[in-house]
């Protein structure tokens, strides 16, 4: 009698150990990336990231190009949408694309924070906060991912810019 509650003493708390386990492990595979995340059409992406569900939602570029890449045996490529850039980089000639930048070029995509190309200044500091500034551009740091915004001599943005570090 006494080993059976014992042997049953253990199951549990083997069952406990494993459920907790699970959890936790479950927990950090599951975590958001960092870094400022974008999303389009309903497919959230962040720098470095696969390209292929993006790319997908996005359909056919208006203009596509690529180059061999300097850095790794893959390729480079640009996909020109009316309102939004995405460059692509490849490890092999074959391999899988991931997202190297991200331009937003119309006021019909805005970043996560509601920021779009005609927003203001003070919208712009009120979602991000001051950040560094050099000539007009203002640069944001967050995980893997620089965010960098433009703005026009009106001080509204002209240009939104996703970019891997």
């Amino acid at each position: 009698m006494k080993n059976q509650r014992f042997i049953s003493k253990i199951v549990v708390m083997a069952v406990c150990l494993t459920l907790a386990l699970t959890f936790v492990f479950t927990d950090t595979a599951n975590a958001a990336p960092k870094g400022y995340g974008f999303t389009y059409k309903g497919v959230t992406v962040y720098m470095d990231s696969k390209a292929d569900k993006l790319l997908k939602k996005a359909g056919k570029p208006k203009k596509k190009t690529e180059s061999k890449s300097c850095a790794y045996d893959g390729m480079d490529r640009t996909y020109t949408y009316q309102d939004l850039v995405i460059k692509t980089y490849s490890n092999s000639a074959k391999g899988a694309e991931y997202i190297n930048s991200i331009e937003l070029l119309t006021s019909k995509v805005k970043t996560k924070e509601g920021i779009k190309v005609g927003s203001a200044k003070n919208a712009m500091i009120k979602a991000y906060g001051n950040g560094k500034s050099q000539f007009g551009v203002y640069t944001y740091t967050k995980g893997k991912c620089k965010l960098m915004i433009e703005l026009d001599s009106r001080n509204k943005v002209s240009k939104i810019t996703y970019l891997a570090k």
